[in-house]
């Protein structure tokens, strides 16, 4: 794989995190205003910590990825 086809690959799943967050958010602020979740102040730390998790997943998914491709 060349180096350009490693950095379209790069960009694609960017914008696709992006999108996915962005999704997220929105999702997030439909269920509550249709009190499906609590309001956010009451449930903010919880939220925080599931970024934090995927973040942390995702990083270590894109390094075994990473290592996957350069064997």
């Amino acid at each position: 794989m060349s180096d350009n086809e490693k950095k379209d690959i790069e960009a694609r799943s960017g914008q696709m995190v992006g999108g996915l967050i962005v999704l997220g958010i929105g999702l997030l602020f439909l269920l509550v205003n249709m009190d499906i979740l609590p309001p956010l102040h009451d449930t903010w730390p919880m939220f925080m910590i599931i970024v934090g998790v995927a973040l942390i997943g995702g990083a270590l998914f894109r390094k075994k990825k990473r290592s996957e491709i350069e064997q």
